[in-house]
């Protein structure tokens, strides 16, 4: 495989794919997942060449990240893409999550708050921030990154087929009945975007993204803080 053509899986876990570099911590830093991958390492201390990898893809493993690592590591991420190359997330949708949360029975109230702050069996498995369509469209367009798309799957019935109209028959399918075949429902959104070519001025970016955060009198001096902490990882 060329260098250029090479496709990253971080935090692969116990999915491994074919045809991807698959990336994640040794098994000692995990207390039930059986790890299969390529390469053993700490997926937020990588470096690669600018311009070196076709596509950098992650199933549940960028929302582990808390706020200032997660634009860091986007950052980096698109430094290393080549143009048009392809970014590909996979997170909770925090959103959903909500409306899943706000209208759930007291069982799913529990499955749903595990699904946005993470299973905290083992010092990685906390989640770090919450991410939907809308910030992913913000964020993603202000780090230099188009083209973007969504899909959305809501439960096992649409991930099943991967179809997301089945996300609302299968909302109606009692819990119980998702247990009993070893499924969840769980709101879940995927985002494909592309590296797009040319140059971002980083630092304007992530001050504009980060200034949203701001609560009542906070201004310059948090951000600041902030800045600092994306900037001198």
């Amino acid at each position: 495989m060329k260098e250029t053509d090479l496709k990253l899986h971080l935090g692969c876990g116990d999915k491994y794919l074919e045809g991807y570099l698959n990336i994640d911590f040794p098994q000692s830093e995990h207390s039930v997942m059986k790890v299969k991958a390529d390469r053993y390492a700490d997926i937020a201390t990588l470096h690669y060449p600018s311009g070196s990898i076709a596509e950098i893809r992650g199933h549940h493993v960028f929302e582990h990240f808390r706020r200032a690592d997660a634009l860091r590591l986007l950052l980096e991420w698109r430094r290393w893409l080549k143009p048009h190359g392809v970014l590909h997330l996979e997170t909770p949708d925090f959103a959903t999550s909500i409306f899943y949360y706000l209208f759930g029975g007291t069982k799913e109230r529990y499955e749903i708050s595990r699904h946005v702050f993470g299973s905290q069996e083992a010092a990685w498995a906390f989640h770090g921030e919450g991410w939907n369509k809308e910030k992913y469209k913000f964020v993603l367009k202000k780090l230099g990154f188009g083209n973007l798309r969504f899909r959305k799957i809501s439960n096992d019935l649409a991930k099943r087929f991967q179809v997301p109209a089945l996300n609302i028959p299968g909302m109606f399918i009692p819990l119980p009945v998702y247990r009993k075949f070893g499924g969840k429902k769980l709101p879940n959104i995927t985002v494909f975007a592309e590296r797009l070519p040319g140059e971002i001025d980083e630092k304007k970016a992530v001050r504009e993204i980060l200034s949203r955060y701001l609560v009542g009198r906070e201004g310059e001096a948090m951000l600041d803080v902030w800045m600092k902490d994306v900037f001198s990882s």
